[in-house]
């Protein structure tokens, strides 16, 4: 039977004492290895069984970011078991008690870092390569996230669903309600959890800075994020310059980033019964990742500012310029000023 269905089990871990009682400090023991196949995962139509490989996305020259092979291999990242991070069981709302999670509905195709002039959001639609490669597999459903970190530079986690459809109602209610939400949904319920294998001290204290301390954070409250919905994928970008002290802080996990063992968890948080147990979206670990090394150079050219139209009034209904389109103060600073992309972009513009 399922140890998360509210059972009492000698593995239920009470809340506060797995996150405050150094459980989950500044360092953990790396994760076990996940299976790398997967099923036939989407309403997208049916599938043959096939290896995460078989669908990796290449960009060129931009590959060096890889899969682990060895102990002691760098620049790599690998699949890691969900079971090992206790999240809320499904009688959550009335003991407080989490389990361990059963595997993750998606699972990590690759991670990639593109270097810009200017900042990227929606990468699905940024990428050229990205975008060829979803519309090239239609029949499969992922899940994006992004990280914009000092530099102009985006690290992209693709995961792809490997869950069939109709096998967790439970998750995939929720998955439907963050699909269909509004941003402030999305921000509200979107959690990370980040497990720290190895680092150096200062990388440490900067992660403790990014996020309080070590333990499960919405992310949504404490950065800018960003969320875009498309025909097979949803795609939640992170900014980390939305704050001074983040933004400091993600400067230093940038550059310590090859001297870092950690596994980076997500999902999206249960909160009411039918959301209940919870289920691991996605996770994967990153081993000793040299930025500079596996950065791409990504010539992107952000949309030009939209006008706005001006506000009508009397004397230009009168005179017939009551609807004449007009560059708003705003605009002209936009462009003055060369601003980032995500003043002049609408979050959901691709039907979220």
């Amino acid at each position: 039977s399922d140890h998360r269905s509210g059972a009492q089990t000698p593995r239920a871990l009470d809340i506060d004492r797995q996150w405050t009682e150094g459980k989950n400090d500044l360092t953990e023991p790396p994760i076990a290895m996940s299976e790398t196949t997967t099923k036939s995962t989407s309403n997208f139509g049916e599938k043959k069984e096939r290896k995460v490989e078989d669908i990796f996305w290449s960009h060129e020259g931009g590959d060096t970011w890889h899969m682990q092979e060895g102990e002691d291999d760098t620049d790599c990242f690998t699949r890691v078991d969900a079971a090992e991070i206790p999240l809320r069981g499904k009688k959550y709302l009335n003991d407080r008690k989490k389990y361990p999670s059963k595997s993750a509905a998606f699972e990590l195709v690759c991670c990639k870092c593109f270097k810009t002039k200017h900042q990227m959001l929606h990468s699905a639609e940024a990428i050229d390569s990205l975008r060829k490669y979803l519309a090239e597999n239609s029949d499969s459903e992922y899940f994006i996230i992004n990280w914009l970190v000092p530099g102009h530079y985006t690290v992209v986690n693709l995961y792809v669903r490997k869950l069939p459809h109709g096998e967790d109602k439970e998750f995939d209610n929720l998955l439907q309600k963050f699909r269909e939400g509004d941003d402030k949904f999305r921000s509200s319920r979107f959690k990370y959890i980040p497990l720290i294998h190895e680092a150096p001290s200062v990388v440490k204290a900067s992660v403790v800075a990014l996020l309080g301390r070590l333990r499960p954070v919405l992310i949504g409250n404490k950065l800018t994020t960003h969320h875009f919905i498309g025909k097979n994928y949803i795609e939640v970008n992170v900014d980390t310059g939305s704050s001074s002290i983040v933004n400091a802080a993600a400067g230093i996990l940038m550059r310590g980033f090859k001297g870092i063992v950690a596994t980076t968890a997500f999902l999206i948080e249960g909160r009411d019964e039918d959301e209940l147990p919870e289920r691991m979206l996605g996770l994967h670990c990153n081993t000793r990742v040299e930025m500079a090394k596996v950065s791409i150079e990504y010539d992107y050219t952000p949309p030009p500012p939209m006008l706005k139209k001006k506000r009508s009034s009397w004397f230009g209904s009168m005179f017939g310029t009551g609807s004449k389109i007009e560059e708003t103060k705003q605009d002209r600073d936009n462009v003055k000023q060369n601003s980032s992309i995500e003043e002049n972009v609408e979050p959901n513009t691709r039907g979220g």
